[in-house]
C-alpha cells in the first residue's frame, strides 16, 4: 500500500544565498520594501544572469517561497519576520561563517526531510547509498500518493543537500555521505521532559498573554515560535509534544480552540483544527 502523500520542496533560491537573505529580512524587519531592495541588491551582485534580477520578484516569487518551504520565515508584507530556526541559522553564519552555516543547515534539512518532506535521504540510503536521479524519482513517485515532483524540482532539492555536504552528485548519480548524516542525526533532537515542556509552554503563554488585548487565547504559531526560541526545539517536535501534553493537571486546564476564520500554522487533532491555546488555573485565574 502506498503511503500518504508528502512533498519534495520547491526551491527557487540557491542554498548559498540563504544567509544574506535571512540577514536582509532580519535587518529590515517591519519594512517590506527595504527587505525586497536589500535582497534584490545582493542577488544582483551574485547573479550570473544577463538581465538584472527583478526587485519585485526577489522576495515575493523567489526568496520568500524558498524560505517558507524551509520554515524559516512567517508573515506577509511588512509583517514578514524570521522564525526561531531562521534566527538560529543566521546566528550560525554570523558566528562561524559558511562552514558553521552549512553544518546547521544540514541538520535543518535532515529534520524537515524526515518530518515534513518525502524523506529523500532515507530513499537514497535504501538504495545502498548510491542511486541515479531517475531511479530516485521513480522510487519517490512509487512510494507516495500524488507526489507533485518533477526532475527539475528534485535536482534543485538535491543541490541543497549537496551544499550541506549530505550527498555528492556525479554523472547523474547521487551518493549519500552516511557518516556525516549519522553524525548530524545524533545532534538534532532536543529532549525535554514532559514537565519541562509543560512549564515552558505555561511560562511562555504567560509572557505572551499581554499581547492579546485581554483575550485568554494565544495563537499556537506565536507560542510555538517563542518556545522553539527558548528551547531550541524543532516546530514538528513542539507540535507532537503539545498534542500529547496533558490537557488537565491538578493546577491547570489547557484549552485548544478552533479559529473563526481560516488560519495557517495551527495543529490538527483528529478531525479538529486548532489554532489558539488558553491555560486556566483551577483557582480561577488565566
Amino acid at each position: 500500500m502506498k503511503e500518504v502523500a508528502k512533498v519534495v520542496p520547491s526551491f527557487k533560491a540557491r542554498p548559498e544565498w540563504i544567509p544574506w537573505a535571512l540577514r536582509c529580512i532580519n535587518e529590515h524587519a517591519g519594512d517590506y520594501r527595504a527587505m525586497e531592495q536589500c535582497i534584490a541588491s545582493q542577488w544582483h551582485r551574485v547573479s550570473q544572469r544577463n538581465r538584472s534580477p527583478s526587485v519585485k520578484n526577489s522576495l515575493r516569487a523567489v526568496f520568500g517561497p524558498t524560505l517558507r518551504h524551509l520554515q524559516l520565515v512567517s508573515g506577509e508584507g511588512n509583517g514578514i519576520e524570521l522564525l526561531a530556526k531562521g534566527l538560529e541559522l543566521l546566528s550560525s553564519y554570523e558566528r562561524g561563517g559558511e562552514p558553521a552555516f552549512k553544518k546547521a543547515y544540514g541538520k535543518h534539512l535532515i529534520k524537515l526531510d524526515r518530518d515534513v518532506w518525502a524523506n529523500v535521504l532515507d530513499e537514497i540510503r535504501q538504495s545502498q547509498n548510491l542511486v541515479s536521479e531517475g531511479e530516485l524519482l521513480a522510487r519517490l513517485r512509487g512510494k507516495y500518493l500524488e507526489l507533485n515532483i518533477d526532475p527539475d524540482k528534485l535536482r534543485k532539492f538535491l543541490s541543497h543537500l549537496e551544499y550541506a555536504g549530505l550527498v555528492t552528485r556525479n554523472g547523474g548519480r547521487v551518493q549519500l555521505r552516511e557518516l556525516l548524516l549519522e553524525n548530524l542525526l545524533q545532534k538534532i533532537e532536543v529532549k525535554l521532559s514532559d514537565t519541562d515542556f509543560f512549564n515552558t509552554v505555561h511560562d511562555t503563554y504567560r509572557r505572551l498573554l499581554p499581547r492579546t488585548g485581554g483575550s485568554p487565547y494565544v495563537s499556537i504559531p506565536e507560542l510555538r515560535n517563542e518556545v522553539c526560541k527558548v528551547t531550541g526545539m524543532w516546530p514538528t517536535d513542539f507540535d507532537r509534544s503539545l498534542v500529547s501534553m496533558p490537557k488537565e493537571t491538578r493546577e491547570y486546564i489547557v484549552h485548544l480552540s478552533q479559529p473563526m476564520l481560516r488560519q495557517t500554522g495551527g495543529i490538527r487533532l483528529g478531525d479538529r483544527y486548532v489554532y489558539y491555546i488558553a491555560v486556566f488555573d483551577k483557582g480561577g485565574n488565566k
